[in-house]
This record gives structure tokens, C-alpha cells and sequence, in this order.
């Protein structure tokens, strides 16, 4: 008896673990996983969501995958939009053209505020009668491209509030502009505390000159400014500690290092070569889905 009672648990259990098809990083409007569309394809879609986006506000992104597994594409679907909150947050304006295409199976996944602009039966005639036919014969870019059309064409008839701050993009470039002046007061802040900890060494001239040769290091290396404020806090946490090592050589530092040795210091850091950032980074903007959209195969 116990056998039976235990077998649906176990069940149950191989069901909550199975292996889930990761969701990718989100780092552009389309993202192919199967190499299906070539560069100048991706590059075309990109651009065409890009442009919209910026006009209308609405997020629309395509994502292509092999397969979603165990799951069914529109549990597949509704997890990447949770994950990447495509659209606006507030009006829910975000599209996602999903493509398994192993499964043979896609996916429109509505934003909760354009349900009534894309109802579920349009969306399912957009794949039906455009996208269906085209990707039987092949012709995936051409459905695709077919499909965000009829997609694009629908939000633009809706009523949306216009593209503003509260869009990602714009929020983020107006943030950046306006924290600019508080990263450089943060540099020289640094480069003042740098040079009062190391006034035996140098002048806080020289601990500006040097803060800020550590900015257009950085600068070329590809960091954003984000990213280089920590780095030269702890940068100079670290020349601090050597430099307390060095006038205290009992207490297990090393020796002779002196005020003219800084430059030799300052690519110590082994943590700036490995990182990396993307100058048309993308990201969704907090927008949320309840599962609306339709799914069909070919």
C-alpha cells in the first residue's frame, strides 16, 4: 500500500525537478539561439524594434530557441517574460515573439496592457495565415519579419502613453547624464582621501593625476563608470594595505616599496581584464505578463 501512496509523490517530485530549459541572458531586441537568421537579418530586426521602440514605446523582441524541453512553450514563455519583464512598467506594453524551432512551435506572448490591442484570435490569425506559411517553406525571416509587422501595426493603433523617462531606454541614458556630475565628484573625493592617506608619498595633485589615470584606464578597457567606482575604492583599499605592510615589515608584508613605486601598483588589480559591457546594452522595463497570447506550430 505504502508503494502506491508513494508513487504519485514521487511523481510530483520528478515533475518540480526537472530539468528546465534555461532562459537566456537578455541582452538585445532578438535573440537566435539556432544561428536561424543571419547577421544582416538580426540586424534588420534590430534596428526595426529599436526604431519603433523609441517611437511608440512599446518593447517587441524575438527570441528563437531549439526547444523548450519538458515544458510547453507557453510555460516556457510565461517564465521568460516574468524573467525578463519586457515593456513598460505601469502600461505592460511589451511583445514576445517566441520560436521553438525544433518543437516547431511559436509563441506571441501579449503584455497584460495590450491584450486588448492583440487579442488572443488575432494573434493567432497573424500565424496562422501569415507566419505558418512562410516558415513551412523555410522562409523564417520572412514570417518573422511578417509577423512583427502585423504585431507592430496593432500597437500602433492603440493609445499608449508616449515614449518618455519612463521608458528603459531614455530612463537610463537621462539617469547616467545626471549622475555623470556625481561620479566626477566621487573621483576627486577619491583622488582628495588618496592623497591625505599617502601625503608622504605624493601631493594630492599627483593622487588627482593618479585617480584619474585610473578613470582612463578603465575608460579604455570598457568599463562603465558604474563599474570603475568600486573598482578604484578598492583599488586604493589595496595600495592602502600594501603600503601599511610595507612601513611594518614584522607584520608579514613586503619590503621596500616606496613612494616612487606607485605606478608599478596600479595594474595590480588582476580584476579589470575580465570584465566587459555592451554599449547598446537592453533590458527590459518592468512590465508585466498574465498570459495573455496564442501559440501554434507549422
Amino acid at each position: 500500500m505504502r508503494r502506491y501512496l508513494f508513487l504519485p509523490i514521487l511523481l510530483f517530485c520528478s515533475g518540480i525537478f526537472a530539468d528546465q530549459v534555461p532562459i537566456p541572458k537578455l541582452v538585445h531586441r532578438v535573440t537566435d539561439l539556432t544561428s536561424t537568421l543571419n547577421e544582416e537579418e538580426v540586424s534588420n530586426l534590430e534596428d526595426k524594434l529599436k526604431t519603433f521602440e523609441k517611437r511608440k514605446g512599446s518593447q517587441v523582441v524575438l527570441v528563437i530557441i531549439p526547444t523548450t524541453g519538458d515544458e510547453t512553450i507557453e510555460q516556457y514563455s510565461i517564465r521568460l517574460a516574468e524573467d525578463w519583464k519586457i515593456g513598460r512598467k505601469g502600461t505592460a506594453d511589451g511583445v514576445i515573439f517566441l520560436v521553438a524551432k525544433d518543437d516547431r512551435k511559436m509563441r506571441f506572448e501579449i503584455g497584460r496592457g495590450l491584450e486588448g490591442a492583440i487579442p488572443d484570435v488575432v494573434s493567432k490569425r497573424i500565424q496562422l495565415e501569415y507566419v505558418r506559411p512562410l516558415f513551412k517553406e523555410g522562409k523564417y525571416f520572412d514570417g518573422i519579419d511578417q509577423g512583427i509587422e502585423k504585431i507592430l501595426g496593432l500597437i500602433d493603433g492603440e493609445q499608449l502613453p508616449e515614449p518618455s523617462s519612463t521608458s528603459y531606454e531614455s530612463s537610463s541614458g537621462s539617469a547616467e547624464d545626471d549622475n555623470f556630475g556625481l561620479y566626477i565628484g566621487a573621483l576627486i573625493a577619491i583622488g582628495i582621501a588618496v592623497g591625505f592617506l599617502f601625503k608622504k608619498l605624493f601631493s594630492l595633485l599627483q593622487a588627482g593625476v593618479a585617480t584619474y589615470a585610473g578613470y582612463w584606464v578603465g575608460g579604455l578597457l570598457g568599463f562603465s563608470l558604474e563599474v570603475m567606482l568600486p573598482l578604484l575604492v578598492i583599488f586604493f583599499i589595496l595600495l592602502c594595505i600594501i603600503y601599511i605592510a610595507a612601513k611594518n615589515p614584522g607584520s608579514g608584508g613586503g619590503s621596500g616599496w616606496s613612494g616612487s613605486s606607485w605606478s608599478s601598483y596600479s595594474s595590480s588589480d588582476s580584476g579589470w581584464s575580465s570584465s566587459s559591457s555592451s554599449s547598446d546594452s537592453f533590458s527590459g522595463g518592468g512590465g508585466d505578463f498574465s498570459g495573455g497570447g496564442s501559440s501554434s506550430d507549422w
